[in-house]
């Protein structure tokens, strides 16, 4: 494609992003003892599948929260979602805690574009892990092996993923590890309570759920 065909269609597409576009969920902070509670509501008329809430601009803290529905349940239209953190700071001082971009089942996004784009890569990265999850299960019930062996592996494979010393927690490449690290732990988690049959079927339901929002994206 030339490059003036390329910025054609990127100009006629950005507008459409942008009339898509809903919302950002509502965000209600509660301080509590030894944490702090999160209501976010959903005031689209879609269901809301993945959001981002950060602390900003507050001396001498961070804290971000990536929340991706797709792999629990979304928040349907109005509903609401109570979630309980063991961080005090966001409920000592609500008003610097924003929710920064959130996406919605219908393939539109709100918030920051930066964010968004981030909250995008991070689902794809989650889409890939799961599915080199399922290819591991699959291979591991063909090949006959244990399921204990296999969930150690899992474990060992989540333990690659931990953060190195003090970097950039806030680069693609640290957002996108911590995802695959919890989807590869909560799979091993459920593995060990749960047969290999079962933990595929929730796996395969992550499949769709991911890959359907990067299509929609």
């Amino acid at each position: 494609m030339s490059p003036t065909k390329f910025a054609t269609v990127l100009f006629v597409a950005l507008p459409a992003i942008a009339a898509a576009q809903r919302p950002l969920p509502e965000l209600r902070i509660e301080p509590t003892a030894g944490g702090s509670i999160f209501y976010i509501k959903n005031n689209s008329p879609e269901a809301l599948t993945a959001y981002l809430i950060e602390l900003v601009d507050y001396p001498g803290s961070s804290y971000s929260l990536w929340q991706d529905e797709t792999v629990a349940e979304p928040i349907p239209p109005k509903g609401e979602k109570r979630i309980q953190v063991a961080n005090m700071t966001v409920g000592a001082v609500p008003d610097y805690v924003k929710m920064q971009a959130a996406l919605y089942g219908g393939g539109t996004a709100a918030g920051i574009p930066e964010k968004v784009a981030q909250m995008l890569d991070r689902r794809r990265s989650m889409l890939e892990t799961t599915r080199q999850l399922i290819g591991r299960i699959e291979k591991a019930q063909a090949e006959g092996t244990a399921k204990g062996e296999v969930v150690a592996g899992l474990r060992q494979w989540a333990d690659t993923l931990q953060p190195a010393g003090k970097g950039n927690r806030n680069s693609q490449a640290a957002i996108n590890q911590a995802a695959a690290r919890g989807v590869i732990s909560a799979t091993a988690g459920r593995l060990d309570a749960q047969s290999p049959a079962e933990s595929l079927t929730v796996l395969r339901g992550w499949e769709r759920a991911l890959g359907t929002s990067a299509r929609a994206q």
